[in-house]
């Protein structure tokens, strides 16, 4: 099996290229990435009957397959705001901001995001993902009706 290191680079080398043949608009072709494999393995018993259970329950599958150690949410109005703890991307996530790119993509969010989506029934959008320490926060825009 390949080395966490190695794999680690194989990720960085590749959003690097994506981020430089796309740009800006990278963030917006990668909104998927992750997601496949929650999709196969939980189907639909992540959508809940209202947002915050479903981040919630989102949280719990990403803390059972052991990508994160923890997360809380906030909401207000539109805005959702992760941090997610001990997140198995940091060290990507990491490496790229060492080597002066632009985190593009969270995964975790990308989860969270599609399973409000289908909630929801419209599209959210990744606003930014701060990192400190152990910890990466992710802004997220849902759009949704009043």
């Amino acid at each position: 099996m390949a080395s966490t290191e190695y794999l680690n680079s194989i990720i960085k080398d590749l959003t690097d290229v994506l981020w430089e043949e796309h740009g800006t608009g990278a963030k917006y072709r990668t909104t998927l990435v992750g997601v496949e494999y929650f999709i196969n393995k939980y189907g639909d018993r992540l959508v809940k009957k209202d947002i915050s259970k479903t981040v919630e329950a989102v949280i719990d599958a990403l803390k059972e397959e052991n990508l994160i150690s923890d997360a809380v949410f906030e909401q207000e109005d539109f805005v959702l705001k992760v941090k997610f703890k001990t997140c198995a991307h940091l060290e990507t996530e990491n490496e790229l901001l060492e080597s002066g790119i632009k985190i593009i993509n969270c995964p975790c969010a990308n989860i969270v995001m599609y399973f409000i989506d289908i909630l929801i029934g419209k599209y959210s959008e990744l606003v930014s993902i701060d990192i400190e320490n152990d910890r990466c926060e992710a802004t997220i825009c849902m759009m949704k009706n009043d």
